[in-house]
């Protein structure tokens, strides 16, 4: 809510990638959602049930997002450092996703790196839970968290997509495992 008791406005815009269609949902604050492959009509009734509210199209209010984004499937190394505000996800959820920011583009690290991070050693499955239920996909890397014996794991978009993301960085895949060390 903003200083009136009203919540701010919800943006959306969409693009083609290499992925297929990713809609863009953000709102003053920041970036919210990244959602790959949805009809607009799903990804509307998507957004109203998580936020209780319906976005409004406004496509220049993308460009801080689409822009990177479009770079980002061309193959440069980029850093997104636009806003973020999340609608949505605990508190251990989004202390995950702020972890998985700093994996530098083109590297790969373990679900106990991350837990190591943020001193929950142990904490290898629910990272792994919490990478499943990452809101903005790509910017936020979950892509590029794999298990400790190198294996890709899981990815919510499917494991196809995880290797996509990595192959665009640069990490070779060979065998279902990723070719080099972190």
């Amino acid at each position: 809510m903003d200083k009136t008791g009203s919540r701010p406005e919800l943006y959306y815009d969409y693009f083609e990638s290499p992925l297929g269609p990713l809609w863009i949902v953000a709102g003053p604050a920041g970036l919210s959602y990244l959602i790959r492959g949805k009809s607009e009509d799903l990804l509307l009734t998507e957004i109203e049930s998580r936020t209780g509210r319906r976005p409004l199209k406004k496509l220049n209010q993308m460009s801080r997002w689409r822009g990177p984004l479009v770079r980002y499937f061309s193959g440069e190394a980029i850093v997104f450092d636009g806003p973020i505000s999340f609608l949505e996800g605990s508190p251990f959820q989004q202390s995950v996703w702020r972890t998985l920011l700093e994996i530098p583009y083109g590297t790969v690290r373990s679900y106990q790196w991350v837990g190591e991070q943020m001193a929950l050693e142990r904490a290898g499955r629910a990272i792994g839970n919490a990478c499943g239920k990452n809101p903005i996909p790509v910017i936020i890397p979950c892509h590029r968290v794999v298990r400790q014996n190198g294996t890709l794991g899981g990815y919510t978009g499917g494991i196809e997509i995880k290797k996509k993301l990595l192959a665009l960085e640069g990490i070779i895949i060979k065998e279902g495992r990723f070719s080099s060390r972190f």
